[in-house]
């Protein structure tokens, strides 16, 4: 991968336009409040880079940051900063716009907390039922689970061994991913396992310079075996698809065990994982990379491409559709 990799999704002049105007907007915002150093905010700056540099998954493209985020301290774009908080925010939201990773980002933790690289989120569908919220058959007994989350919560397995022997005497199973934010690799093998046999392998898991770092494969014995071989699954995809969510349907899709319906999915492809800066500062940083076994792609930038491109609305109709199809030829 060449150095210019970073500027795929805009070209330069394009993109500083797009950071100033950002910066100005933000610069108004606080005008009236008393900024950082100008020398603290370059020994952030420095710090940050210097923990990218080390750990980043594509280590080539930091060199080419540092260039063009010393050009916009130079200008004075970051100059109105007036707290940590605020660098985290700005600058984690400037990294992610450059580099077009969506898992990339900058927060603050107080002292003696624990530092992890999981996200939190408010009590509703994120969290309740470890995120699985509708379970039911539709005409034609085909089952359908949507859940919104890959939870990294051990409990998380008896919601999926539950929905999985609910839906054992369908016909065939609809997935609905279309709001499935991503989550927990463990959890995406964990329910890979209803659908391959034991040992079966999924993917490896790449660092630095792609060398392997673990292969990932089928470990756990489920309740039942009754999704293997050519029990015809439907995955229903969006934009909103991310992350693990993109690893579960992709390791469907390339062992031919899912038709994927819907929108093409987000593009976050690698592992996250969090690097201290300072005291007060720690980066959630893509340490790793995924590779699937089955055809040697990683999905980062590009998401996973449906089988039947739909607009994601309609991806549940058309999934129904195909397979009330394939009861009919039975």
């Amino acid at each position: 991968m060449n150095k210019i990799t970073i500027f795929n999704t805009f070209k330069m002049p394009k993109l500083a336009l797009l950071l100033l105007t950002i910066t100005l907007m933000s610069t108004s915002a606080h005008s009236n409040q008393k900024p950082l150093t100008s020398v603290q905010i370059k020994s952030l700056m420095d710090e940050t880079f210097n923990v990218m540099q080390r750990n980043y998954i594509q280590p080539e493209i930091v060199p080419d940051l540092v260039k063009l985020f010393t050009s916009k301290l130079k200008l004075g774009q970051y100059s109105y900063l007036q707290s940590v908080d605020e660098f985290a925010e700005v600058v984690g939201r400037d990294l992610r716009i450059v580099t077009g990773d969506s898992h990339l980002s900058l927060f603050t933790v107080k002292p003696d907390e624990e530092i992890t690289h999981i996200l939190s989120h408010q009590n509703g569908k994120l969290t309740y039922n470890f995120a699985f919220e509708e379970i039911k058959y539709l005409y034609g007994n085909i089952g359908y689970l949507k859940f919104n989350k890959f939870h990294s919560d051990e409990r998380a397995t008896d919601v999926v061994d539950a929905a999985f022997n609910f839906l054992k005497q369908s016909d065939g199973i609809i997935l609905d991913l279309r709001d499935t934010i991503g989550g927990s690799p463990w959890l995406v093998q964990y329910m890979l396992g209803y659908f391959f046999s034991k040992e079966t392998p999924l993917w490896d898991v790449l660092g630095i310079n792609d060398k392997l770092v673990e292969s990932i494969s089928v470990t756990e014995e489920v309740q039942h075996h009754d999704f293997e071989n050519e029990f015809p699954v439907w995955i229903l995809t969006s934009h909103n698809s991310a992350s693990a969510t993109e690893l579960f349907a992709g390791v469907m899709q390339a062992s031919s065990k899912a038709v994927i319906v819907g929108d093409v999915t987000a593009g976050a492809g690698f592992y996250v994982g969090v690097r201290q800066i300072t005291d007060e500062l720690v980066f959630r940083i893509s340490l790793s990379k995924p590779v699937i076994t089955a055809n040697q792609k990683n999905w980062e930038k590009t998401g996973i491409i449906p089988d039947l491109k739909v607009p994601s609305l309609d991806a549940l109709s058309y999934a129904h559709a195909l397979s009330l199809k394939i009861n009919l030829t039975k």
